[in-house]
């Protein structure tokens, strides 16, 4: 059968199917595809924690909760409280499962609301309403930082999630100004649920669980460390070239490292031959995906965290760090005040000399290290997916 078919027949039912709501009782289905990922960066690692701080929420009487996900939930996401269940929708396809699959069970029973942690959403959804969360929009702001089809493919998903959806969560205020700013959507349209550091993982770790990461990797105590996409995006060239900079004056069998944490992106290629060119590349360490136990134990012991990106729309890696004890260097760009407040060293992502400079500085200034780091823990303290889950549940009542 021809997708158009498959469109055609849906909407026919869509206008055949009547819903009876009941008063009694909301049932809120959550998108837990991206939650379910074996490997969990950004977009994902937010739709894990949030989903999982959501079920220590109390549910009232009434309210149930669907999981919804191509494949069996893995780990804790699986273990359902009172109330809560998973729906496994299978689909053999590549493509579509968001657009038809789910479009599909929406129509086959019946949700109160249908909340989508990533900025895509299904097709139909035959009266359900659909909140979304938008992560930020710089495949707008600054084009190049996507390949064409990646930029189509997002700029099309998110146009549709803000043409339907009934209400938008978006990560920081400053998404939300975007989305105001070039979108044109009214303010009582978004509400703002600011996010978190896994602080049960991203924590202060004794001196034996460092170790053995530190062994793992064959690193020393002597490093700044990268946490983010290898990416055109995150500005890492500007660290390398910065950290050779950082290297020049420092002298013979300096022990200092640059160690990249991070899976390979858009831009890569520019990256890589800046290693290979490096003068220090002996040096620049890129040690690809770890687990956040991992990075947590490198966070731990770290001289700082770099973290130059040209846009965000928030950078949790900024919270890991200060939940860590870890400095933080980052790029001078709105989301990162926002978040960081006084705790950190704001740099722009563009200038590699100002980078070294401050690299310099914190090797050499252990007052201006303790500071930073005080501010950091009391940053850091003003977040927790305990709140986000508890906004989240506020937007997604206020429908019901």
């Amino acid at each position: 059968m021809l997708i158009s078919e498959v469109f055609l027949r849906v909407k026919i039912m869509e206008k055949e199917v009547n819903f009876l709501h009941d008063s009694h009782s909301a049932i809120f289905a959550i998108d837990a595809s991206s939650a379910n990922k074996d490997k969990r960066t950004g977009v994902e690692n937010y739709a894990f924690h949030l989903i999982e701080a959501m079920k220590k929420e109390p549910l009232k009487v009434g309210e149930r909760v669907v999981l919804f996900s191509p494949t069996p939930l893995q780990g804790t996401l699986a273990q359902m409280p009172s109330s809560w269940e998973s729906r496994v929708l299978g689909w053999k396809l590549k493509r579509g499962w968001m657009q038809l699959r789910v479009s599909w069970e929406l129509l086959r029973r019946r949700s109160s609301v249908f909340f989508v942690p990533a900025q895509g959403i299904p097709n139909f959804s035959f009266r359900v309403l659909i909140v979304t969360t938008i992560h930020d929009i710089a495949f707008r702001r600054i084009g190049n930082l996507y390949s064409s089809s990646v930029r189509k493919r997002v700029a099309s998903a998110t146009s549709r999630a803000i043409k339907k959806a009934e209400h938008l969560i978006s990560v920081s205020q400053f998404t939300k100004e975007e989305l105001k700013t070039v979108y044109n959507v009214s303010e009582t349209k978004i509400t703002v649920t600011p996010l978190s550091a896994a602080t049960e993982i991203y924590k202060r770790l004794d001196a034996k669980a460092i170790e053995l990461v530190l062994q793992k990797y064959r690193l020393g105590h002597n490093f700044f460390l990268f946490v983010g996409r290898l990416e055109k995006k995150k500005s890492v060239s500007t660290i390398i070239r910065a950290f050779e900079l950082f290297k020049q004056n420092r002298g013979m069998g300096d022990p200092f490292e640059l160690v990249l944490v991070g899976e390979q992106g858009f831009g890569y290629e520019e990256i890589r031959t800046c290693v290979e060119r490096s003068p220090q590349r002996t040096l620049i360490r890129e040690v690809g995906y770890l687990s956040d136990q991992e990075v947590s134990a490198l966070m731990n012991v770290s001289t700082a965290l770099l973290f130059p990106s040209l846009y965000e729309g928030f950078g949790i890696p900024n919270l890991e760090a200060m939940a860590c004890g870890t400095v933080l260097l980052t790029s001078d760009i709105p989301v990162h005040h926002e978040v960081a407040g006084p705790a950190a060293i704001y740099i722009s992502p563009k200038d590699p000399e100002l980078w070294a400079k401050q690299m310099t500085r914190l090797v050499a200034d252990p007052l201006l290290r303790e500071r930073l780091i005080e501010n950091g823990s009391i940053r850091v303290a003003e977040f927790s997916w305990e709140k986000t889950a508890k906004q989240t549940w506020e937007v997604l009542r206020s429908l019901v």
